[in-house]
């Protein structure tokens, strides 16, 4: 897409499914791997990759929406500066999440 030319909602439909398409091949290549270095894994890897950025980019474009998919730009470094050193709750960057367990 060009900067001059709107992304329409039609553009965003279309990259969302070649997205959910792209994710299906991956893990069918996963699921039928030959080896841990198998060609057509990396092939879908590289597609998903592909179709992420592209769905990233038209989202943002058209919505100023953005996804957790990707790198992200913020420094981790940053992060430690803005705890309170003062803090002591005990609550840190390792915590996971869990699932319910009902």
């Amino acid at each position: 897409m060009t900067d001059d030319m709107p992304v329409s909602p039609a553009d965003v439909r279309s990259a969302a499914e070649a997205l959910k398409a792209a994710i299906d091949t991956h893990l069918a290549a996963v699921e039928n791997r030959s080896g841990e270095n198998d060609p057509r894994v990396q092939q879908a890897y590289d597609a998903l990759a592909a179709a992420a950025e592209t769905y990233d980019d038209l989202l943002f474009s058209a919505y100023e929406e953005v996804t957790p998919f990707g790198p992200s730009d913020v420094d981790e470094d940053d992060d430690e500066d803005d705890v309170d050193e003062d803090d002591d709750a005990g609550f840190g960057d390792d915590l996971e999440w869990e699932p319910d367990s009902r």
